[in-house]
């Protein structure tokens, strides 16, 4: 059995269940445990889970504080009780990789640290407490029997890794659920100019606000907003007050795909006040590419630099005018935003197309069989070759 922990909810973590539908794929036994935090929780309808319900709160980060104490005592003594079927815990980011830790001490069982996004970087912390916590996530990169990080140049903000204890996964979306790569000529002549957002509601550091400005001041642009998170109330006041602005509220992956591809443009921005912004590395970039529809975000970041470096969509400043102006030149040439998302077409079937396949049920897999000396099933007949493939170590 191999338990995922995670802070937040399957049905809205896109990466968290390609590893799951990997696992199920090699017929690898698994579980989710997972924090519930409004009584909500999508799911994936697929993968059995075990939840922690208990409210978020507010956002004051002692109140949340408390609420990550619960989640790791509950994520111990559900590890305990399964203690003696458990081979593998795969843990998230620094929210609950103690817990895993300190049950690998106890019991034994390896396990893997994913980290999604560097914990002071992502939350803005400095002096003393970066110190500490940097302290301790190198404590347990050291014990920890994988890292696996979204890009190779995430490893500047952390401690050495060794080579061999060190995976790459990027946030590449899972070809189950693609819709194909497309690039139609976007037909904004005489209709609105449809931007599509799916993700955290998060403030100031999106453009959230200010795109929601603009898009008040602009007849012809309409924003589908999919997601949950602080702004909520602000998006569905604007939603209350204009029919251009959409808000679906949280939405399964899939289903966001599916709006984000009635969109004409992709919004990704990342303003420069959030350090970890400079090595963003979001499913927003591959979910550009793998829709054929241009990406609108953020200079100074590597989505911004590969979005540039490949014509497949607009890098600018932060703030309004930059947004404004952006828009400005969409409405102004629909033949160049079909031609920028042609772009991002060409290079999802180029380059990313076959990930899922090689990386995540290829060497991921391989990767848990060799920790756990899992086999696949005798006689199953597995969709990818890669996939079929069995450590040496694993056993019967």
């Amino acid at each position: 059995m191999i338990l995922f922990l995670r802070s937040s909810d399957l049905g809205i973590d896109s990466r968290l269940r390609r590893y799951c539908r990997a696992l199920r794929l090699a017929g690898i036994a698994h579980t989710a445990l997972i924090w519930d935090r409004n009584g909500q929780a999508l799911g994936d309808g697929k993968t059995p889970e075990i939840r922690y319900s208990a409210p978020q709160g507010k956002s004051k980060r002692w109140a949340i504080g408390f609420r990550l104490l619960g989640l790791n005592l509950f994520a111990l003594r559900t590890m305990w009780r399964m203690r003696g079927e458990l081979k593998l815990v795969h843990a998230v980011d620094l929210d609950t990789v103690l817990a895993a830790w300190l049950f690998s001490w106890i019991s034994g069982v390896p396990f893997v640290y994913d980290i999604y996004d560097h914990y002071p970087d992502s939350r803005g912390i400095f002096g003393w407490k970066r110190r500490v916590i940097d302290w301790l996530e190198g404590k347990v990169i050291a014990k920890a029997a994988r890292v696996i990080l979204a890009d190779e140049l995430r490893t500047a903000q952390h401690q050495p890794i060794a080579s061999d204890r060190l995976m790459i996964i990027q946030n590449v979306p899972d070809i189950d659920q693609r819709q194909p790569a497309r690039g139609d000529k976007a037909d904004v002549v005489n209709m609105h100019l449809k931007i599509g957002y799916l993700g955290t509601l998060e403030p100031k550091f999106r453009g959230l606000e200010d795109i929601l400005a603009v898009a008040a001041a602009m007849p012809g642009v309409e924003l589908h907003l999919g997601g949950s998170g602080a702004l909520e109330p602000l998006v569905k006041a604007n939603a209350a007050k204009t029919k251009r602005v959409i808000f679906y509220g949280p939405l399964a992956h899939h289903d966001g795909l599916e709006m984000l591809a009635r969109c004409d443009v992709l919004l990704g921005l990342y303003y420069s006040g959030v350090a970890n912004h400079k090595f963003a590395a979001p499913n927003k970039y591959f979910e550009h590419l793998l829709l054929g529809k241009p990406m609108l975000t953020s200079l100074g970041t590597p989505p911004g630099a590969k979005v540039a470096r490949d014509g497949t969509g607009w890098v600018i400043a932060d703030g309004a005018d930059a947004i404004e102006d952006a828009l400005t030149e969409m409405q102004n040439n629909a033949e160049l935003l079909g031609k920028r998302g042609g772009a991002a077409a060409k290079l999802w079937r180029r380059s990313y197309a076959d990930y899922f396949e090689t990386e995540i049920a290829g060497r991921y897999v391989d990767m848990v069989r060799q920790l756990t000396g899992l086999c696949p099933p005798l006689g199953q007949v597995l969709p990818f070759p890669r996939a079929q493939k069995s450590s040496s170590e694993c056993v019967r």
